[in-house]
């Protein structure tokens, strides 16, 4: 179950990366460059599967204990997502994007 959530997240956000990358390999005329360039895409994309695969051993232990304040944790989490959404509706969260790009002007991309 876990690995087809994360295939349906993963894909939509690495699929264009990897066509590009693959494009660029196969258009490349210096193979030592494109294979580098598919196993740095390739690590990259192994690194958080590895950290999924491995804490998720350690959460699972660590659940029970936290099984007797889920209803609670449910409850705050259900509150922070409905005061983003209302952020978003009215469009506060463009406003604090745009206040955190002042921090760094040579970032800004046109907001």
């Amino acid at each position: 179950m876990l690995g087809t959530t994360l295939g349906l997240v993963w894909t939509p956000c690495a699929g264009p990366v990897l066509g590009s990358i693959l494009t660029l390999v196969a258009t490349s005329k210096d193979t030592g460059w494109a294979s580098l360039q598919l196993v740095v895409y390739a690590t990259g994309a192994a690194i958080p599967m590895l950290a999924i695969a491995y804490g998720g051993q350690a959460v699972t232990t660590r659940v029970r204990s936290i099984a007797r304040i889920a209803p609670r944790l449910q409850q705050g989490f259900g509150v922070v997502i409905i005061a983003f959404a209302a952020l978003s509706y009215f469009q506060y969260d463009t406003l604090i994007v745009a206040w955190l790009t002042s921090f760094y002007p040579n970032g800004q991309i046109g907001l």
